[in-house]
């Protein structure tokens, strides 16, 4: 009875150290401790075996370092619970077996209490090896977490110098459209330019002016002033339009505060012109006023895409009394654009598709299909706003939201 009693206190005790961590080696190590201490073991270790590279390493080793060397790497010729003899130390060693791995113990003890410590490990084996198993999860689980957002940083990477690459190239695709949109902001004034140098040139060539007298100096005097004036207007509204054109161009990221009105008009004073010589007219309503704070020069490519878009489309299919509106209002926490045409609208087909990358309808005219990919791209991860594109009854519309604040 009192032996009874002491092998079930032993395996209370023991089965108390299991589980106590999800970290292997030191759940190990507490259990070898207690169990060492309770059964007499002179040393013990536990040997954990690595599926990759099939062998096996040392985790843990308890007790007196001097019986180390009796430690051999566990082979295929082991058997669980398996009792050997060594000669020169006198010592048996118990081995252990937990799943893959390995525990072995080193005892001076006889058989029969060899036998006895085996009866007590099996007890309890299976909720040691639950335990085990349950660390080996915990692990696998955490270098499998690691691994995914490892691979989950460098996707985003990877997706985010794709989007840069993505937009310079969308750009370029933009730029000769806008040495065409440049042509026709600088014909009007340079016509004028020249205007003015011939009247000049005309006046002289005439001998209009009497320089013999007062008074006709001082119309020649009159006359230049309002000459040279008019050209360095004009002269003035060329640098502005260089400006707005580099300054599009220009990789800004700095936010502002910015009306949506303001953005409207700037993207209106780079494609104005055109949409003027090709006989768009343009509506605007404005029903919001409040600003917002946003990549300004980043919305304005957007806007000018879409009036570009429209104004490809409306030319494409010759509609009649060809009309762009521009409506600006608010949602709740949203200020919107909505920019409709009356060119007749997307197809059904294509509507869903319109945001994808390298989606054109306009392979005849070397459409890039980056534009509107990169509208959605710029207004909803760069700006966290929205963009939609649907139809109306005259044509297709397109509508950005923007947080307000």
């Amino acid at each position: 009875m009192q032996q009874l009693n002491e092998q079930l206190l032993i395996t209370f005790e023991c089965v108390s150290a299991i589980g106590t961590s999800l970290q292997l080696e030191e759940m190990v190590k507490h259990f070898l401790k207690v169990f060492s201490r309770k059964t007499g073991a002179l040393a013990s270790v536990y040997w954990e075996y690595n599926k990759r590279t099939q062998t096996y390493k040392q985790i843990c080793l308890h007790g007196k370092k001097a019986f180390s060397d009796l430690f051999v790497t566990p082979s295929a010729n082991m058997y669980d619970e398996m009792i050997t003899f060594d000669a020169p130390s006198g010592k048996h060693l118990l081995h252990v077996k937990m799943g893959e791995d390995w525990i072995v113990f080193v005892f001076e003890a006889t058989i029969v209490e060899l036998e006895l410590i085996k009866a007590i490990i099996s007890s309890f084996h299976a909720k040691l090896e639950n335990a085990v198993r349950a660390c080996q999860n915990h692990l696998e689980l955490i270098e499998i977490n690691q691994t995914l957002e490892r691979r989950i940083e460098e996707e985003v990477a990877k997706n985010r110098e794709k989007d840069k690459h993505i937009l310079q190239q969308s750009r370029l695709a933009q730029m000769g459209e806008m040495i065409s949109m440049i042509a026709h902001q600088w014909r009007q004034p340079l016509g004028s330019v020249s205007a003015v140098a011939a009247s000049i040139k005309l006046k002289i060539t005439l001998n209009r002016f009497d320089y013999s007298t007062p008074e006709g100096q001082e119309a020649s005097k009159l006359f230049l002033n309002e000459a040279m004036s008019k050209i360095e207007s004009y002269v003035q509204f060329l640098t502005h339009t260089i400006d707005d054109f580099r300054n599009f161009f220009k990789p800004n990221k700095q936010k502002e505060s910015v009306t949506l009105s303001q953005l409207v008009n700037r993207t209106l004073e780079i494609i104005g012109k055109a949409l003027e010589i090709n006989g768009i007219t343009i509506s605007i309503e404005t029903h919001a006023t409040n600003e917002i704070f946003t990549y300004a020069n980043e919305v304005t490519q957007v806007i000018l895409n879409i009036l570009k878009n429209a104004e490809d489309v409306i030319k494409e299919r010759e509609t009649p009394n060809p009309h762009i509106t521009i409506t600006i209002g608010s949602e709740g926490i949203w200020q919107t654009i909505c920019i409709e045409d009356n060119a007749g609208g997307i197809p059904k087909s294509v509507l869903p598709h319109v945001f994808e990358p390298y989606f054109s309808t306009k392979q005849e005219k070397n459409g890039t299909g980056l534009g509107l990919y990169m509208s959605k791209t710029i207004i909803e991860e760069h700006c966290g706003g929205e963009i939609i594109a649907t139809n109306s009854p005259a044509g297709a519309k397109f509508i950005i939201k923007l947080k307000e604040g």
